[in-house]
C-alpha cells in the first residue's frame, strides 16, 4: 500500500513538474516594442522638417510648430532603427537621428560632412551603413564611405571610378548599392561629364550595368552586365537594388525618358534577378514590365515581400525629366502591383496619377506598403495592399509632399 501511494506521489510530482514548465515557457511574455513614426515632410515654405507622428494611416501630418527643420533639401535614408538625412546638392552634412531618452525624443545622435552629395545608399547591419558619395559633373574619383553608425562617423574612405568613359566623355552615376554575403553591388548609369556630352545626358543606356566589390575590402571585382534591358535605377533612386527572403537580388530598369534618360533606351524596361549564391544576371529570369503591363514603364520599384513589387509607374513617357515634379499639375504616374513570379502586373484603381519623386518615399510595416501620394493639391500617405491590388488614403501632408516615411522603436 505504502509503495503503491509512493508510486502515485511520484508520477504526481513528475505531471506538475511538467505542467509548470509548460506552463513557465508558454506564459511567458515577450517585452513590449513600442514604435514610432517618422515622416520627413518638405514645408509649404518649401523647408524640410523630420516629425514624429503616432499615425500615418488618419489625420494631418503639420510641421506647424513641431518637428526638427533641416539646414537645405534633404534626402532621407533609412538605416534600421535611425533616420539618415542629407543634403542633395547644397550641403554635404550627414545627420543621424534616432529616439532617445526617458520620453523617447527624436534626437539627432551625430554628424559628419561627405566630400561629395550621397547619391545612393544602404544598410549593411546595426553598426555599419554604405553611402556613395558623387560630383555631379566631371572625372572625380567618386568615394564609397563606411559610416559608423554608433558614432555617426566615417569609418573607410574607399575611391572608386565606377566606371568611365573618357573617350565617349562619360562618367558613372551611381543609382543604388547594397551589400550580401561577401560582395556589395553598385548599379549605374554612364552620363556625359560636362565637358563635350552634357551633363546628365545618357547616350549610352541601352545595357544593365553593376560595379561589383569584395566586401569589406571594397576591392573592385568585376562588372556584369545584361543588354535585355537598360540602365538600372535612376537619378536619386532608393531601391534600384532588393533583396528578397531567398537571398535574391532585384533590379528594375526603367527605360524611360520621363525619369531622366536621354536618348530614350530602346530596350524595355523590366526587372532583372541576381540569384542567392551567384555574382551575374539570372540569364533564365527577365521580367519584361513594358510588356506585361501594356506599354508602362517603371518609375520606382518597393519590394513588399511574398515576390511582389510595388510599383510606381510611367503612363506618359513624352516630357523628358517629367515624372520629378511631387506637385505636379500635369501628373504621369500611377501605382500598380508586379508578381515577380507570375510575371503578372495589376493596377492599384484606388491611387490616382500622381506626381514622382526624387526616389520614392516609402515604408514597408506589416504587410503594407506606405508611399507618398502627391500632386498640385498636395500629398497624401496612401495604405497599399500588394496582396489585394488595393489601396487606402491615410494621412494628409500639411505642406508639399512626404519625402521619407519611417517606424524606428523607441525602446
Amino acid at each position: 500500500m505504502n509503495k503503491q501511494f509512493l508510486q502515485s506521489l511520484l508520477l504526481l510530482s513528475s505531471f506538475s513538474l511538467f505542467v509548470s514548465c509548460d506552463e513557465t515557457t508558454t506564459n511567458e511574455t515577450q517585452p513590449n516594442v513600442e514604435t514610432g513614426f517618422v515622416v520627413g515632410i518638405e514645408a509649404a515654405t518649401g523647408t524640410d522638417v523630420l516629425i514624429t507622428v503616432d499615425t500615418i494611416t488618419s489625420g494631418t501630418i503639420s510641421p506647424i510648430k513641431q518637428g526638427i527643420e533641416q539646414p537645405a533639401w534633404m534626402s532621407f535614408y533609412a538605416a534600421g532603427n535611425m533616420v539618415l538625412t542629407t543634403g542633395y546638392t547644397s550641403d554635404n552634412i550627414l545627420t543621424g537621428y534616432e529616439f532617445a531618452g526617458e520620453n523617447a525624443q527624436l534626437v539627432a545622435t551625430g554628424q559628419l560632412v561627405t566630400d561629395h552629395g550621397i547619391f545612393a545608399a544602404t544598410n549593411v547591419n546595426e553598426n555599419e551603413f554604405l553611402a556613395v558619395g558623387t560630383p555631379r559633373e566631371g572625372f572625380e574619383d567618386r568615394v564609397i564611405y563606411s559610416i559608423d553608425k554608433p558614432s555617426v562617423s566615417i569609418s573607410e574612405r574607399f575611391l572608386t571610378k565606377i566606371d568611365e568613359r573618357k573617350a565617349l566623355d562619360l562618367v558613372a552615376f551611381p543609382t543604388g548599392i547594397l551589400q550580401r554575403e561577401s560582395k556589395v553591388y553598385l548599379s549605374y548609369y554612364l552620363m556625359g561629364s560636362g565637358a563635350v556630352v552634357p551633363a546628365f545626358a545618357t547616350p549610352l543606356s541601352d545595357s544593365a550595368r553593376i560595379a561589383v566589390y569584395n566586401y569589406p575590402s571594397m576591392e573592385f571585382d568585376k562588372y556584369i552586365k545584361d543588354d535585355r534591358t537598360s540602365d538600372i535605377g535612376n537619378y536619386t533612386a532608393k531601391t534600384a537594388l532588393q533583396e528578397d527572403e531567398n537571398g535574391d537580388i532585384y533590379t528594375f530598369s526603367t527605360s524611360s525618358n520621363a525619369t531622366g534618360f536621354y536618348p530614350t533606351p530602346t530596350k524595355p524596361s523590366g526587372f532583372l534577378r541576381i540569384k542567392s549564391g551567384a555574382t551575374a544576371f539570372d540569364q533564365d529570369y527577365f521580367f519584361n514590365f513594358e510588356e506585361k503591363s501594356g506599354g508602362m514603364k517603371i518609375n520606382n520599384a518597393v519590394y513588399a515581400g511574398n515576390g511582389k513589387m510595388v510599383v510606381r509607374t510611367v503612363t506618359d513617357d513624352s516630357q523628358l525629366w517629367g515624372t520629378y515634379g511631387p506637385n505636379t499639375e500635369t501628373p504621369v504616374c500611377s501605382i500598380t502591383i508586379a508578381d515577380l513570379n507570375a510575371q503578372t502586373v495589376t493596377k492599384v484603381e484606388d491611387v490616382p496619377l500622381h506626381g514622382g519623386e526624387w526616389g520614392i518615399a516609402h515604408l514597408v510595416k506589416d504587410g503594407k506598403v506606405y508611399l507618398n501620394i502627391s500632386d498640385s493639391k498636395g500629398g497624401y500617405i496612401y495604405e497599399i495592399d500588394p496582396e489585394t491590388a488595393t489601396a487606402k488614403k491615410g494621412a494628409k501632408i500639411d505642406g508639399h509632399y512626404a519625402k521619407g516615411i519611417f517606424s524606428l522603436n523607441k525602446n
